[in-house]
């Protein structure tokens, strides 16, 4: 065998090199009016980039923005005839005079009565929220044990608050079309008889049936879905835990409606 008939020997080959997965990316950040749409139309997707980024108090004004809007609107309409009604009732009882109603109904119906009424009214609309997320921020963070901040906690309480709107605008027209705030209803306490001035347990329950009506059941949901995203806990423990936070906080509000004296 001559020399150049030997066999070359194999050139070693490189060991092949198995492609490793890229991480799955967090879904881009829409914008705060896409994000608004998307909590409408798709809730599912209306979540990303919250995670990173602080946006809760864009919807929070919204809403309060909506809200105060809706009150000046019926003030005179619906509201002061709201209150004097109560007040009359206590002049027919003995508990007031007349002339302390007058005065009562003249401070009202003046602009420092709306600016109190107002302002009021919108110290407790910011603080709502923060309350909200404080309770949801309990129920997944603590209750079920995810990573869940208090921050991801008020962005699902914020966003979510996006589909009250509706029930809000809803809940003024009824009240601008009766001219009081008394028997009006967005759930199923409309199926129920007005409640008078000594009704406690009738507007308890009708309190409560708003709470659980169709409306109150969207909001939990759209709630679900986003607590579920941020804190990656499976979205059948939340539903059981927000939906228990949301009944059992239904049970104190219809409890409060019947301590109130003459509630709507």
């Amino acid at each position: 065998m001559l020399p150049s008939d030997s066999p070359t020997p194999a050139a070693p080959q490189a060991p092949a090199v198995v492609p490793v997965a890229a991480p799955s990316a967090e879904p881009g950040s829409p914008s705060p009016i896409q994000r608004a749409i998307a909590i409408f139309v798709r809730p599912v997707a209306a979540w990303g980039g919250l995670r990173e980024r602080s946006q809760w108090w864009i919807p929070m004004l919204g809403v309060l923005l909506v809200t105060l809007v809706g009150s000046v609107l019926i003030y005179h309409r619906a509201q002061i005839p709201t209150i004097m009604d109560a007040m009359e009732e206590k002049v027919s009882s003995g508990q007031m005079t007349a002339e302390q109603l007058q005065r009562i109904e003249d401070f009202y119906s003046g602009p420092a009565g709306l600016a109190i009424t107002i302002g009021t009214t919108a110290v407790s609309l910011a603080a709502v929220p923060l309350i909200i997320g404080l309770l949801i921020w309990f129920a997944v963070g603590f209750v079920l044990g995810s990573p869940f901040r208090y921050r991801h906690a008020l962005e699902v309480a914020t966003w979510s608050s996006l589909v009250s709107v509706p029930p809000v605008i809803l809940w003024d027209a009824l009240a601008w079309i009766r001219q009081s705030m008394h028997g009006v209803h967005v759930g199923f306490g409309v199926l129920l008889p007005d409640a008078g001035p000594e009704d406690k347990l009738l507007r308890a329950l009708g309190v409560f049936l708003d709470w659980i009506g169709p409306f109150g059941i969207w909001h939990v949901a759209v709630a679900v879905l986003g607590a579920a995203y941020l804190s990656g806990a499976p979205r059948k423990s939340v539903a059981w835990a927000l939906g228990a936070l949301y009944v059992v906080s239904g049970l104190i509000a219809a409890g409060l409606a019947a301590l109130i004296p003459g509630g709507a």
